[in-house]
């Protein structure tokens, strides 16, 4: 069954999103008829002519083939590798198959039909404006994410409470109390803390949100609490509408495991931001050859979902993901799109003060820096460590090394002689 190849730019006009794909073939196999075989397969699905399968239903709905490139770029067989190859192929599949689920997109993309399967990597997605827009995205991003917070352009800061969980309500809340002193924005869960019998989710809203009006009433500053709401979707629904009727002023959620689906509903459930946690994602991406990239899934997936902030891995903090994957993954969550607000990208994982001007320079302002350790592990205690980490934000924006100490700064100078600097 033959397949026109379709250029790129009239693909897009053709309501066709282009899906990108690396994967190996031996080099005797024929790389057209694979990609051909794999792009009926998740389209119209059938390799054998079936009644119903009309050239009118094909021209809808079966997907086109964009480019085939063998890697490196053998044109000839004697410059061809002997044993196998690498190719990068781009498909066109049509918009109207999928509508405005990321669930039928990711079974689409990477569901694989047995008889047709190809065990590809998905790297690149590219949507026709049209279809952009019907996913809603962040409904607060990072603008509104400040605005909500009142904090004009400096990175924001936010602690995951530590221990990750066994604290109850009371308990949980004395520490977000000592930690809020510190000045910090937010507060979190940690994510293997969810609704528990020792800890249910709206109890714990309210002993926190009662423990942090106490410290704004010291610092002026009013820290926000993010409890972790990821559950089964009807729970999940359900504890989320109680804690903002509770006074949660925003939730969390892990995509990868309630499913980005359930993201989506969650976002038009309650009306504040949401933080998606990358926990359970990493079985997407760490295949080199199969599943779909860091930058989008953890990156443009989350953001397509609702996230108004997400966490992003880093080379810095003892994952093994490369500079450039870090790097295009917070790049997902904040280019511009038309018509899609930016997530805000949370650096998580080993980050202290001596780490802050590395963040910075690498991804600017816009940023949030998740602090766990550091903040409840300081020295002198939470609230320094959270001073800690403004004092380091106010030195990387004025250019300052915080090994440079003036005698001003205790707190960042506990943190430098304790963890010291990434160079």
């Amino acid at each position: 069954m033959d397949i026109e190849f379709v250029p790129a730019d009239l693909a897009l006009e053709r309501d066709l999103i282009l899906a990108s794909y690396v994967f190996t073939l031996p080099a005797s196999q024929d790389a057209h008829a694979v990609v051909q075989r794999f792009a009926v397969g998740q389209t119209t699905g059938t390799w054998l002519p079936v009644p119903g399968l009309t050239r009118e239903l094909r021209d809808r709905h079966e997907a086109r083939i964009v480019r085939i490139q063998p890697i490196p770029a053998a044109d000839t067989t004697t410059s061809a590798p002997d044993d196998a190859s690498w190719y990068f192929a781009t498909i066109g599949v049509p918009a109207v198959n999928i509508g405005d689920s990321i669930p039928q997109l990711l079974t689409t993309l990477i569901g694989n039909d047995a008889s047709t399967s190809l065990e590809a990597k998905l790297v690149d997605l590219e949507f026709p404006r049209a279809r952009l827009d019907a996913f809603a995205g962040p409904r607060f991003g990072i603008e509104g994410l400040r605005r909500v917070l009142g904090v004009e352009s400096r990175p924001l800061l936010l602690n995951m409470l530590k221990p990750c969980t066994g604290l109850t309500p009371d308990e949980g809340a004395a520490i977000a109390y000592e930690t809020a002193l510190g000045g910090i924005d937010m507060i979190k869960d940690d994510e293997l803390l969810g609704n528990t019998a020792f800890s249910p989710v709206v109890d714990r809203v309210i002993a926190y949100n009662e423990a942090l009006d106490r410290a704004a009433q010291v610092t002026g500053r009013r820290t926000m609490y993010i409890p972790n709401v990821s559950d089964r979707p009807d729970r999940m629904l359900d504890t989320a509408r109680r804690a903002v009727d509770a006074g949660a002023r925003a939730v969390m959620v892990c995509y990868a495991n309630v499913g980005y689906g359930s993201v989506e509903a969650l976002a038009d459930a309650v009306d504040v931001p949401i933080l998606g946690h990358f926990a359970g994602s990493a079985p997407y991406f760490e295949n080199a050859t199969t599943g779909m990239t860091s930058p989008i899934a953890s990156g443009l997936l989350p953001r397509l979902a609702g996230a108004d902030l997400a966490l992003v891995n880093t080379p810095y903090g003892g994952y093994p993901i490369t500079r450039l994957q870090y790097l295009q993954t917070a790049q997902q969550l904040k280019v511009p799109r038309p018509g899609l607000r930016s997530t805000a990208p949370i650096i998580g994982g080993g980050v202290h003060p001596g780490t802050v001007a590395t963040y910075v320079g690498d991804l600017g302002n816009d940023i949030v820096l998740g602090v766990g350790g550091a903040i409840q592990g300081h020295p002198g205690g939470p609230a320094s460590g959270g001073l800690a980490m403004h004092q380091a934000i106010d030195a990387a924006l004025a250019g300052r090394d915080v090994r440079d100490s003036d005698g001003q700064t205790p707190e960042l100078d506990a943190a430098i002689a304790a963890w010291g600097t990434l160079d």
